[in-house]
């Protein structure tokens, strides 16, 4: 019988060390403790949105409320909650660089997140910057990173990606400014959220620029626009999911949650709340175990349990996962960090 021998770390590089003449290589420290996800805020004071030190595409057509969904999360920070949106902690520093408003619609907006925010003034840990006419791409991707080193903001909202790339169908200039955007996310510990317009006949980024964009991000949300409503989803996630939220518009720039409610929120909790119990001495089930508890817990029948892991699943209050021949079914992770630490 073998002996089990345990992993000694003693030989794993514990810093970065430069090679003569060479680079720093960043080596993980496998030993090292782990910090929690730093959510920068929460849905219905439970589901983490926008990752610190992570990159985050926004996405959407034209004219579908894009904007008005990153703005949502600056008047959340500055008032404490709307549309169901919490900041994780007081006194959140926001960055807002718009590329494309010239400096009088810019200031309507502005205006219109303080009135959205019961302020009168906007406070100093809110800094906005406005590109529009700023010399060429390349100005004002540097006059962006600027900023971020400036400010050392915990939310930075880029109204306009594409304007920082000379050739948004360019790859090796979009994954530039891309890997730029990364780099300054991790290292300055910022939540960088770019907004990036989609294609006419598909929910897919536009150019390179878009591609790269959805690959590097942490966190990709979805902007639709039904008549006067807006539905923000989030169609991947590193972490776990949250439910889809909405918001109608108003007068000057202004947004107001829908007169139902936010259904999708509802459902996403009725759900989870469903089938958390069924997880509680297994991580996960098969699909015909799942199915097996809902009918023993609830006394249902099997078509009513499959219907119903059928609508969590569609609602993401359940993960889904294929292998071979068998379906998994587990509920999402997503701790949630409060500590006033930055990762």
């Amino acid at each position: 019988m073998k002996e089990n021998k345990k992993i000694d770390f003693t030989y794993w590089p514990k810093q970065d060390t430069p090679a003569e003449g060479g680079h720093v290589v960043p080596y993980l420290d496998v030993a090292g403790e782990d910090a929690p996800i730093d959510f920068l805020f929460t849905l219905g004071g439970k589901y983490g949105l926008i990752a610190r030190a992570n990159l985050h595409t926004l996405q959407g057509p034209k004219k579908a409320g894009k904007s008005a969904a990153g703005l949502a999360l600056i008047v959340a920070a500055l008032k404490g909650e709307f549309i169901g949106i919490t900041p994780s902690r007081e006194n959140l520093a926001v960055l807002w660089i718009d590329t494309e408003q010239d400096k009088n619609t810019l200031r309507q907006k502005a205006r219109a997140v303080l009135s959205m925010a019961g302020l009168n003034v906007m406070p100093e840990r809110v800094k906005i910057v406005t590109l529009r006419g700023y010399g060429g791409p390349a100005d004002a991707l540097a006059a962006t990173l600027q900023a971020i080193e400036e400010n050392a903001a915990d939310f930075v909202f880029l109204d306009g990606v594409v304007d920082l790339c000379q050739s948004f169908n360019d790859e090796e200039k979009s994954r530039d400014v891309v890997r730029q955007l990364e780099s300054h996310a991790e290292q300055r510990g910022a939540a960088i959220l770019g907004l990036i317009h989609t294609n006419k006949y598909n929910d897919e980024a536009r150019g390179h620029l878009g591609a790269i964009m959805q690959q590097k991000s942490a966190e990709i949300y979805q902007v639709n626009k039904d008549t006067n409503t807006a539905k923000v989803t989030q169609p991947f996630s590193r972490f776990a999911p949250v439910p889809a939220f909405s918001f109608t518009f108003s007068e000057d720039f202004k947004i107001m949650p829908p007169a139902e409610g936010n259904t999708e929120l509802e459902k996403w909790a009725a759900l989870s709340k469903a089938f958390t119990p069924l997880f509680k001495d297994e991580e996960r089930l098969t699909a015909g175990e799942l199915a097996a508890a809902y009918m023993d817990y609830y006394g249902k029948s099997k078509r009513t349990a499959q219907d119903a892991i059928k609508a969590a699943a569609d609602a993401r209050a359940l993960e889904r996962e294929v292998k071979g021949k068998r379906v998994y079914y587990s509920l999402p992770f997503n701790e949630i960090n409060t500590d006033e630490d930055n990762i």
